[in-house]
């Protein structure tokens, strides 16, 4: 009679940091694509009001040191409100989409997020443009690169 060797497939356990990583970003991209869909929704407004406040500005919001660069951003937000938008949704929907292939524990995960991440943070910058309004954007995305960072150093755990 002969004798099978059968290797019983151990999955691998996924570490207590991946889980918070994964957990965290489930909240918030579930919360992003909220926001995204609320921002579509009221895309619309947000151009009018801003070419209102645009329209009565002038000369007293110039005087206010830095204002006219951040006028200008908050305008170029208007103009392309439903692009960026949808450019929320997807880059939330594709960080979904990643996480849950690292919580799977797939390096692929891993790289689509980086690269929704990154198109979530230049794609804004190219749009509306640098000055304070992009400078105010390049701050808010410490967290998104903070998490970068701490899914990679989780890589050695993914395969």
């Amino acid at each position: 009679m002969e004798q099978t060797n059968m290797e019983t497939a151990v999955p691998a356990k996924r570490p207590q940091f991946l889980n918070v990583l994964c957990i965290l970003s489930f909240i918030g991209t579930g919360i992003g694509i909220i926001m995204g869909v609320y921002h579509l929704a009221t895309a619309g407004a947000s151009q009018e009001a801003i070419a209102a406040l645009d329209s009565m500005g002038g000369e007293d919001m110039a005087a206010i040191p830095g204002m006219e660069s951040m006028m200008d951003g908050a305008i170029a937000a208007a103009k392309y409100a439903y692009v960026l938008a949808a450019l929320e949704i997807v880059c939330n929907l594709l960080c979904l989409f990643g996480v849950l292939q690292m919580w799977k524990l797939k390096k692929m995960g891993f790289y689509i997020y980086l690269v929704a991440q990154l198109i979530a943070i230049v794609a804004p910058l190219i749009l509306v443009g640098g000055g304070l309004f992009g400078g105010l954007m390049l701050v808010m995305a410490i967290f998104p690169i903070a998490f970068i960072v701490m899914y990679g150093l989780n890589l050695k755990h993914m395969q």
